[in-house]
């Protein structure tokens, strides 16, 4: 079997455990659905928190029900300064008006319930929640999506940036962007309306064309299909013997995206990927091997199975 991008999804048999279980990207204009937008202290869900949850549920077009809250942590609630400088969420802002995090995403996930999920470049929003919800042994995030971000591309073609505020500009909704979950889960709700009433059916088309539908292992892909999000692209990649997938069809893979399968470790590698326990091992030859080539000046950086996968997931369904 081969692996592959289906209705924008990754699918690589052996593996398919390894990623986040979210549902599909069905481009479309609905009556009924929660939308959503989070704040967080960085774009990692591996390394970074969720600072807020907002959200809006809208039946029949308009706003029934909201969420937001402040999520505060046992450990730390620390927030960088220029996420502090964006929203204006500090630390001491959490600590007093936050509720903690097991509770915040236990409402949150209830809240959501089985609604299609609508957010612009809602795929980020989704990991951190997925992961949060998975933590807290909370029914799985997999919910279908709808990304205003795949509309806004299909509605200016032309334009070299469509973020959420461009939007809202050129529609006149706003001047700025508030940077806070409810006020934007508001916000773009608007943006949606807009692109509703004056989309037409050949746009919705030309958006659900976009997303990604191609075999990854049958042959070397085309520019326009590879993309600029491609983490794979130009990069020399060494792929360690106790890895899920299979190892021939993850070789083809990388060079049919531009990058190179490499057998064994150099000086130009970038990615090693290695096993998730082996990822945590400390006695591991191939780990130590890049560690030192890395004192001789390599940058070689070590990924985890998962979070390699991951990656190309999130490209995916870019």
């Amino acid at each position: 079997m081969s692996i592959e991008v289906k209705n924008g999804v990754l699918h690589i048999p052996g593996a398919e455990d390894k990623l986040r279980q979210k549902g599909m990207e069905t481009p479309a204009f609905l009556q009924d659905y929660t939308l959503l937008d989070i704040e967080t202290t960085g774009l990692s869900p591996y390394r970074d928190r969720v600072t807020e949850l907002g959200a809006i549920k809208v039946r029949n077009g308009e706003i029934v029900d909201e969420y937001s809250h402040l999520v505060a942590y046992d450990k730390s609630n620390c927030v960088p300064a220029f996420i502090t400088k964006l929203n204006g969420i500090t630390e001491e802002k959490i600590i007093n008006e936050g509720i903690p995090v097991a509770e915040a995403i236990h409402d949150f996930r209830q809240f959501i319930g089985d609604d299609v999920i609508i957010g612009y470049n809602v795929n980020f929003d989704l990991n951190f929640i997925y992961d949060l919800a998975k933590k807290y042994h909370l029914p799985e995030l997999n919910n279908n999506y709808v990304d205003v971000l795949r509309l806004a591309r299909a509605y200016y073609p032309k334009e070299r940036h469509n973020r959420l505020i461009d939007c809202m500009q050129r529609a006149g909704i706003a001047q700025v962007e508030q940077h806070r979950g409810l006020d934007d889960s508001i916000d773009t709700k608007k943006v949606y309306d807009d692109f509703h009433a004056h989309f037409t059916p050949n746009l919705l088309v030309q958006a659900q064309k976009k997303i990604k539908n191609f075999s990854l292992t049958d042959e070397k892909l085309s520019p326009w299909q590879i993309g600029f999000r491609n983490p794979v692209n130009n990069k020399k990649i060494v792929l360690t013997d106790h890895l899920k997938m299979n190892l021939e069809d993850a070789n083809k893979m990388i060079d049919n995206l531009g990058g190179q399968a490499q057998g064994r470790l150099a000086m130009e590698t970038n990615y090693l990927i290695l096993g998730d326990h082996d990822f945590f091992s400390r006695d591991n030859n191939d780990l130590n091997k890049a560690q030192e080539l890395n004192h001789e000046g390599a940058d070689i950086k070590h990924l985890s199975e998962s979070f390699f996968l991951n990656m190309l997931d999130n490209w995916a369904r870019s």
